[in-house]
């Protein structure tokens, strides 16, 4: 795929100037953090998108202190898409930031993005090729010359499926992709037979259990592995902000385990509630979210937040033999460090 299309399609020119791939600084730096009336630091963790339960160590790890015990006071922000994320980061107006790598690598590679990735969220990718158990699709040479589904041109579903073909020596031109969106009307594009299948994200899949829709899951994980959402901080931040980014992690970590525990299922949705009552109005969906988000985020090693870094690797390598990287200089450390986890 054509590198500057996908940057257009999702966003990521609004962020840079037409000369020298240089991200815009628009508003003034160091208005991400600053020091509360009561002593605590406050900082600005910009989503991905709005308020959702993948975001739940957060909110827990407001409701229940961990981040003041750090000396942290923590604003969650709403974002309307990785992009704006990024964006709102480059520019000063928050510390933390989280996207999957597929988006990270080609903003730092491509575009001089200063920004680098401290910790891992989501262990195993949310997305997975939804298709009917009648004709599962387990294969990516199942789909050449076939409709998918993708949830937007251009942006990382559609990166994820390429690679999937690219892994296993498949031209990823010869399978159509259409948009099917997010949500469980995706579903309608498979039953009208307008595709062969369609990638969903663990929200929406996890809709569509509790409607009793039996369909087969094909996680992109099992041919494209790649690194899932996780936060990233400006580089400069690194040193200025050390303290305050590790304490932010260390919360988040202590975040994460208390959503592992079913017993706290209750008090995640009540912290969820705080910032978006509707994402948890469905009390039985939204424990199967919390669940779903639970086993996603848990890493082999046990550590929450953990970095794989043999991962990484070979996830730019194929990343870059899929074109969604054209850079083949720059070295490991360039995207990503442990340490700030070194530290926890």
């Amino acid at each position: 795929m054509d590198r500057r299309t996908f940057l257009t399609r999702t966003g990521l020119f609004a962020v840079t100037t037409m000369a020298g791939g240089q991200f815009l600084m628009s508003c003034a730096p160091g208005s991400s953090q600053s020091e509360s009336a009561d002593g605590l630091q406050e900082l600005v963790f910009v989503t991905p998108f709005q308020h959702i339960l993948t975001y739940s160590d957060v909110y827990v790890a407001i409701q229940e202190g961990y981040f003041e015990a750090e000396g942290l006071r923590v604003e969650p922000v709403g974002g309307t898409g990785t992009a704006s994320s990024a964006s709102q980061i480059l520019a000063g107006q928050g510390t933390f930031g989280k996207a999957a790598a597929v988006v990270t690598c080609p903003m730092i590679a491509d575009q001089g993005a200063d920004i680098i990735t401290v910790a891992v969220g989501d262990q195993v990718s949310q997305y997975s090729v939804a298709s009917s158990p009648d004709n599962p699709l387990t294969h990516p040479n199942q789909w050449q010359g076939k409709t998918i589904g993708v949830i937007s041109k251009g942006g990382a579903t559609e990166l994820l499926l390429d690679a999937m073909s690219v892994a296993v020596g498949l031209d990823p031109g010869k399978v159509s992709k259409v948009v099917t969106g997010s949500d469980v009307s995706s579903l309608e594009f498979l039953e009208r037979g307008e595709v062969d299948g369609f990638i969903t994200f663990i929200g929406s899949e996890t809709a569509l259990r509790k409607m009793g829709k039996e369909l087969h899951y094909l996680n992109t994980d099992e041919f494209a592995k790649m690194p899932g959402d996780s936060y990233f901080v400006k580089r400069s931040d690194l040193d200025e902000q050390g303290d305050a980014i590790a304490g932010f992690l260390r919360a988040s970590r202590k975040g994460f385990e208390f959503v592992a525990d079913p017993e706290n299922e209750d008090k995640v949705i009540s912290a969820m509630a705080a910032y978006n009552k509707t994402e948890v109005s469905d009390t039985e969906l939204a424990k199967m979210k919390i669940e779903g988000f639970a086993k996603l985020s848990t890493p082999k090693s046990g550590d929450f937040l953990d970095i794989d870094m043999a991962a990484w690797e070979s996830a730019i390598e194929l990343m870059r033999k899929s074109g969604i990287i054209e850079d083949t200089e720059r070295p490991l450390s360039d995207f990503v460090t442990t340490s700030v986890l070194e530290r926890l």
